[in-house]
């Protein structure tokens, strides 16, 4: 897949391309990814996207603009995984926050990009006041030569699947949900970090992740899949203080991975989030926290046997 930062000022050729802010690639996302995909491969042109380095509400509406379900590296991974031949990212800035539909349409989709067909959701909503819409795109295809696919969205037990639900999820903890929605687990990813050391004297090693996502689920403990080094894991991750030994602290960021050996700091680790285990709790002393995550690895490995075929998202 090629990424390319800004516009050219005149493509080389057509394409089959979609636009939009896709935030988290959900199902509803890869629905539409896989439309433009399909369309690409019958014309023999490339499937491209055109999206934003953030949120167009950081320009519009800051106060507004809503917390990232995943960084820019985890979204181009995701695209890339889903087939995509091109992917145009810019800035949402104030000039083309004022850029009329109509322009917009023929001086970036037709004579800067080269479009041959445009995919779309059917809430999509563009230009200048937001007058861009199905209708206008339709209309404008059939005068400047391009045509228009319109995808319905994607529902799950009567709900539309939108990046705002699948937030909501994560902040409430309801990571098992989210993951469905989404077609993969939620996944934090950082680098791990210094902590007190603590864990290791009581024999339970944890790695301090330290992260720059948005979204971080709410404190507690939850069955996780980690990615070091290429391969997987299982392991457990706990959110929140340290009530038990350090009810003062700040909030960190745990993971223990049973059975590891060796030193992990500073190593870059992403950590796939199956299922919320329990709430944050107090503990009697250390030989209460480990029976208590003894009993937590024996289900957080349950959950990991269950979610070890991955879920295809360009299936669905």
């Amino acid at each position: 897949m090629k990424t390319m930062r800004g516009l050219p000022r005149k493509a080389a050729r057509e394409r089959v391309l979609t636009l939009g802010v896709f935030d988290g690639l959900h199902r509803g996302h890869a629905r539409i990814l896989r439309f433009v995909r399909r369309i690409a491969d019958r014309l023999k042109l490339p499937a491209a996207v055109l999206t934003f380095d953030d949120h167009p509400h950081g320009t519009l509406a800051p106060h507004k603009r809503p917390p990232r379900l995943a960084t820019l590296e985890q979204g181009l991974t995701r695209l890339r995984s889903l087939g995509l031949d091109e992917v145009f990212l810019i800035r949402f800035t104030d000039a083309l926050a004022r850029t009329w539909a109509e322009d917009f349409v023929e001086r970036t989709l037709v004579r800067r990009l080269r479009v041959r067909h445009l995919v779309i959701g059917q809430d999509f909503v563009f230009g200048r006041g937001g007058r861009g819409n199905s209708r206008l795109l339709r209309r404008l295809g059939r005068c400047l030569g391009f045509r228009v696919t319109v995808v319905p969205p994607l529902k799950q037990q009567g709900r539309t699947i939108s990046s705002s639900e699948v937030r909501a999820m994560v902040a409430r903890g309801d990571v098992q949900r989210a993951g469905q929605w989404l077609g993969w687990p939620y996944a934090l990813h950082g680098r791990v970090v210094r902590g007190e050391g603590r864990g290791a004297t009581i024999g339970l090693p944890t790695a301090n992740l330290r992260t720059v996502h948005e979204i971080v689920p709410p404190p507690g403990t939850y069955a996780v899949r980690v990615r070091l080094r290429g391969h997987e894991r299982p392991a457990l991750c706990h959110i929140g203080k340290r009530p038990t030994f350090h009810p003062w602290g700040p909030e960190t960021i745990e993971i223990h991975i049973p059975g590891w050996r060796g030193n992990l700091y500073n190593q870059r680790l992403e950590a796939a989030f199956l299922r919320r285990l329990r709430g944050e709790r107090h503990f009697s002393g250390a030989h209460a926290l480990l029976r208590q995550v003894a009993q937590d690895w024996r289900v957080a490995k349950q959950v990991w046997t269950k979610s070890r075929k991955p879920l295809k998202i360009h299936s669905l």
